[in-house]
């Protein structure tokens, strides 16, 4: 699964990533104000992105055959295909709307935006035979033994985590590692939550892909008055207990009345000047972790 973030997340954060790579256990910034630092293209990314250019892959072969027998014209006619795709990125670049005026992106790469619901995962009409306490031990049985993570949220604090979802849907939280923090990237969209490295946002940026997506299930929301979570992960990139740290940390966040989160949320979201990663390892330092 692909995490189809809009162009406009270059700037939507408008913190430089590379202050957001793995980071020290001992590291503490200076507090100021963090800009999206833009690195220029070489000449490989720019042949890499002509290697794109529908003109370039109609005519490949005919390119191909002028380099051999006209090297002069094959370069003019490359050096104008590279000022198109510069011209192509820099007008991207300009139209790029700031953190309060840009559109809610696509988040899954050849898909509506549509989520999947809980009928997908298990058959509903059986289980709302069940009391929520029954269905609470069937659902957590369900993904024992398996890749995944799991949780039955009261329908109330559901309702605190949707309504921070919707004014804050983006945030960043640091994992624990043996050298150190390695930063995530986290993106509500309607009832999920997906997560990408710093590392593979810098890398692939729009297209980068989802190594943690949580799904809450609201169909027993109102009857029973729980909400079913499932997470999927990428087990090559999270163990089982990272992405339930993750889940955790949401709830932390999201769910609580904690003065100093819900602060760092707004900042994040909505003052990106006064937000400082450091605090989010303050916080951290603050909670009970363990991955092992």
């Amino acid at each position: 699964m692909i995490i189809k973030m809009a162009a406009s997340m270059r700037v939507m954060f408008q913190h430089n990533i590379n202050k957001f790579l793995l980071t020290p256990a001992s590291w503490r910034p200076v507090a100021r104000t963090l800009n999206v630092s833009y690195a220029h293209s070489s000449k490989a990314d720019e042949d890499s992105s002509i290697d794109k250019n529908p003109f370039y892959e109609k005519y490949a072969d005919k390119l191909k055959k002028l380099q051999s027998s006209n090297p002069e014209e094959y370069q003019r006619r490359l050096h104008l295909m590279r000022e198109s795709v510069k011209k192509k990125e820099d007008v991207t670049q300009e139209q790029t709307p700031t953190l309060s005026d840009q559109p809610r992106p696509k988040l899954m790469s050849g898909t509506s935006g549509e989520e999947k619901g809980l009928d997908s995962v298990v058959k509903v009409d059986l289980l709302r035979k069940h009391s929520a306490e029954e269905i609470t031990e069937i659902w957590k049985g369900f993904h024992r033994e398996k890749d995944f993570i799991c949780a039955v949220i009261p329908k109330e604090t559901y309702a605190k985590i949707q309504q921070k979802a919707k004014e804050f849907p983006m945030f960043l939280y640091p994992l624990p590692r043996d050298e150190g923090y390695e930063f995530f990237f986290a993106q509500f969209f309607i009832d999920s939550c997906y997560f990408t490295s710093v590392i593979n946002y810098q890398a692939y940026q729009e297209n980068a892909p989802a190594l943690l997506t949580l799904t809450h299930y609201t169909e027993l929301q109102e009857e029973k008055g729980i909400v079913l979570m499932r997470g999927e992960l990428d087990t090559k990139y999270l163990t089982v207990q990272q992405a339930q740290f993750f889940a955790n940390e949401v709830q932390l966040y999201y769910a609580s009345d904690d003065a100093d989160r819900l602060r760092l949320l707004r900042d994040f979201n909505k003052r990106p000047a006064d937000f400082k990663h450091a605090d989010l390892i303050d916080q951290l330092s603050n909670t009970t972790v363990n991955l092992s």
